[in-house]
């Protein structure tokens, strides 16, 4: 995934509009702080806060490389422990020292191995992935129950799978303004419970799940698509800017895609979440999410 860069009076306002460039959750993203916010005088802004970012890698983490620091702290504490009590004991003492030694040296060999055991089990477990497939099914399972309590009928399926991207779809004729709710809210909610399922059964899932109820997804785009265009031609006729509701970082997205390839308008976005929205304004697009 490409980086992006982007500007704000501070680190939060160019992370949030950082977040409204990718569409996705701030959980999503990893960022880079290139410069910090400066005041000048009066109080004016100098300069605006620069970050970089990009929506996180799959790619599963490296083996744990704490095992050679366990095993340096064991050995050498019994083998200097052991030095320290033969040179203080008395030589009436050796023997039976001698003897204790030679009783716990077989368990003493057999537990650094035990060790060593244990952590390649852990590393193993670490570095192992589970498919894409199988958390899938897991998505898909969990959707399917959650309609039985609802007791709304309708077909769960896996839409597809596409990089580390798997859309699981509720289709049917019944009514599913109930599991979609106003402007996708109740939908967005169960999706987070969705996601939160998989991850719980696969302590190493690494795909992004997303949920769509009876094509909500596709209708909510070509919707914010023509209102976009609208208000765009709105604007340039009347010249006067125009401030839309807020909208989630998704939406947004949307919208500022839609103006970006209309000349004589541009969009920023202001305020902050849950409350962020959108500017509309005339003249060249210096689009800022």
């Amino acid at each position: 995934m490409e980086w992006v860069e982007t500007t704000g009076k501070d680190i939060r306002e160019a992370l949030t509009a950082a977040l409204d460039l990718l569409g996705v959750d701030e959980s999503d993203i990893e960022y880079e702080v290139i410069e910090e916010a400066k005041q000048g005088l009066f109080g004016r802004l100098k300069r605006e806060a620069r970050i970089r970012a990009r929506v996180k890698p799959s790619i599963p983490r490296p083996k744990d490389n704490r095992r050679p620091r366990r095993q340096r702290e064991r050995a050498p504490r019994r083998n200097e422990g052991a030095t320290a009590d033969k040179q203080e004991r008395r030589p009436a003492q050796r023997e039976v020292q001698s003897q204790r030694e030679v009783q716990s040296e077989r368990p003493s060999r057999k537990a650094p191995t035990k060790v060593v055991e244990d952590k390649m089990e852990d590393s193993n477990t670490q570095v192992e992935t589970v498919p894409l497939v199988e958390q899938a099914g897991a998505a898909q399972s969990f959707l399917a129950g959650l309609m039985r309590e609802f007791q709304i009928p309708g077909q769960v399926s896996v839409q597809h799978i596409e990089d580390d991207n798997i859309t699981v779809a509720v289709t049917g004729d019944s009514n599913y303004g109930l599991l979609i709710g106003p402007k996708g809210l109740v939908m967005s909610s169960i999706q987070e419970l969705t996601r939160a399922s998989v991850q719980n059964k696969y302590r190493r899932a690494n795909g992004r799940v997303f949920v769509d109820i009876g094509g909500f997804r596709e209708k909510r785009r070509a919707s914010l698509e023509r209102f976009a265009i609208k208000v765009a031609e709105e604007v340039i006729s009347s010249g006067v800017s125009r401030t839309l509701e807020p909208m989630n970082s998704a939406d947004r997205k949307v919208v500022h895609d839609a103006m970006a390839g209309i000349d004589g308008v541009s969009t920023r976005s202001e305020g902050q979440e849950p409350r962020r929205y959108i500017v509309v304004s005339v003249g060249e697009d210096d689009q800022e999410a």
